[in-house]
């Protein structure tokens, strides 16, 4: 069986409660760390520039010829995120559920429940990027129905929701990138990790 990390405790306890827990690094601390992040996708884009933005040095690697051409691009239909805009009743644990059946049960629970309790700052996130969500005519972001769910819980961006969501990360790595706390490698594909003496040490 694969091993997993999921840390002890109650289901909806147990990310909340290993973060709360985890060892800090000190701002002043972070400038003398270099961090890889293979993959310039939705999630390596973002977390890239959101590690530069808190002051450690990225190098990224990927394997288009651009960061603006990874996959994610082909994401469409929308972003969920237990946010009850509509006030439909939408909760944590209500798109929880949804989400681990929607997956046919075959889902890591504890990583399904950390990913609803992050959702709602997810959107936040993207639109502090500038990723132009669908919006109400007083302004507020629209969301609707999408996937079977019985709430509305889904922000998207007519029907180009990926690559919006991939240009507004791209934007914000290529501004760190520009800062010189990003250094950009295209072209590269990983073979291998580096490990030693049991910890990952590079690529």
């Amino acid at each position: 069986m694969m091993e997993s990390k999921i840390p002890e405790g109650p289901l909806s306890e147990k990310w909340s409660t290993y973060k709360s827990k985890a060892k800090l690094v000190n701002p002043a601390n972070r400038k003398k760390l270099n961090i890889i992040v293979v993959g310039t996708g939705l999630a390596g884009a973002s977390c890239a520039a959101s590690l530069a933005e808190q002051g450690y040095n990225i190098k990224s690697f990927c394997f288009q010829d651009s960061p603006r051409r990874a996959h994610s691009v082909a994401a469409q239909g929308g972003v969920n995120a237990a946010k009850n805009y509509k006030n439909d009743g939408d909760s944590t644990f209500r798109m929880f559920y949804d989400t681990i059946k929607g997956g046919d049960f075959r889902s890591r629970e504890a990583n399904v429940y950390r990913l609803a309790e992050c959702s709602a700052a997810l959107i936040d996130h993207a639109v502090a990027q500038g990723v132009p969500f669908a919006r109400e005519y007083a302004g507020y972001l629209n969301n609707r129905s999408f996937g079977g769910v019985q709430v509305s819980r889904t922000f998207y961006a007519r029907g180009q929701t990926g690559q919006q969501l991939l240009l507004g990360a791209y934007q914000a790595l290529e501004r760190q990138a520009a800062l010189g706390k990003v250094s950009l490698y295209t072209r590269h594909e990983m073979l291998e990790l580096v490990v030693i003496d049991g910890k990952a040490k590079g690529i």
